[in-house]
């Protein structure tokens, strides 16, 4: 029996070009369910962290609807990412440029900066920190709200104990 026959079939039952595509399917297709089944929070283990999160250019009742001993929630998931353990409020700053050109940071009146930390659990991989169902890295901006407010605020800061 011949490896090739003379229609081009392998061993007399398939055609090369369909064996390759056979092949190259089942490849992507194991590559894929391999990629899907990774999923660093399932290897993650679950830890205390402080995280900073800083809400800018905000008025007085946001300042006010931010209380210490809330939960702060992820807005759009639902998920709970930690208790606000501490509150501080500075005036918000805007740049200006100034009168003789050059920039510098100014007061605006009636708004507010507030930086909050949250204790939340984590959990946590070497390559990831989840808190509320999303990866929490620095820079990086949510919307979260509770009870009383919602707000976007900037992460700053995450201790992981």
């Amino acid at each position: 029996m011949k490896i090739i026959n003379e229609k081009g079939k392998l061993f007399g039952l398939i055609n090369i070009i369909d064996l390759i595509v056979l092949l190259i399917l089942v490849l992507l297709i194991g590559g894929g369910v391999k990629r899907m089944k990774k999923n660093p929070a399932a290897i993650a283990e679950t830890k205390k962290a402080l995280i900073t999160i800083e809400v800018a250019d905000v008025r007085t009742p946001t300042v006010e609807g931010i209380i210490v001993g809330d939960p702060l929630y992820h807005y759009d998931k639902g998920e709970m990412i930690g208790e606000i353990i501490d509150k501080k409020v500075e005036p918000y700053k805007e740049p200006v440029e100034s009168g003789d050109g050059r920039w510098i940071l100014a007061e605006v009146p009636e708004r507010y900066a507030v930086l909050i930390t949250v204790e939340a659990n984590v959990k946590e991989n070497p390559d990831v920190v989840i808190a509320g169902g999303e990866q929490i890295r620095i820079g990086t901006q949510f919307k979260l709200k509770n009870r009383n407010v919602a707000v976007l605020g900037t992460i700053l800061g995450v201790e992981v104990e």
